[in-house]
């Protein structure tokens, strides 16, 4: 999560494609944890049994944060183009994930199940704006937008999961 649907790869993204430029200590502190956490862990075998350990109480403390700072009034407002870009993430990126899943000897079904966005995505404008002033403005707008679609994959998400192994499940 701290990959995919952290402010790293929006900001490789941002300045790859001369949109933003981010000093080099503030990329680095968007992937450091993980790298920290990728080489403790291949290191250590009781760090990473120590560590493993701590990520099912984890879980509940940072969805509980995030799902309390999620005002559904904002995420209404989001309408129409929330619903869209909800149903968009699904779509985008449950096909390719299921053919991944498939490709690697799975039946597919985890591939749809890994298509949501994650609840720590909606701190990312806000991140973005903080390094880089120049969004300051859009980190409004765009935080509701990618509520609405966590929200939107919440619902959404299990539903088609279902319905895929039940279709899976048939053959």
């Amino acid at each position: 999560m701290s990959l995919e649907s952290g402010p790293f790869l929006t900001m490789v993204t941002l300045g790859v494609a001369g949109l933003a430029a981010f000093p080099w200590p503030t990329l680095l502190g968007g992937i450091l944890p993980l790298l920290l956490g990728m080489l403790l862990g291949n290191l250590d075998r009781e760090m990473r049994e120590f560590l493993g350990r701590a990520v099912p109480v984890m879980i509940p403390f940072f969805a509980f944060a995030l799902g309390a700072n999620l005002d559904l009034t904002r995420v209404w407002q989001a309408g129409l183009l929330g619903l869209g870009m909800g149903l968009a993430v699904i779509v985008v990126t449950g096909v390719p994930l299921y053919f991944a899943d498939r490709f690697t000897g799975g039946n597919g079904v985890a591939g749809v199940a890994a298509a949501s966005t994650a609840g720590n995505a909606v701190a990312v404008p806000a991140i973005i704006a903080s390094a880089n002033p120049a969004y300051a403005d859009a980190a409004a707008q765009a935080t509701i937008l990618v509520a609405a679609c966590v929200v939107v994959t919440a619902i959404v998400v299990p539903l088609v999961t279902a319905w895929t192994a039940r279709r899976v499940g048939a053959r």
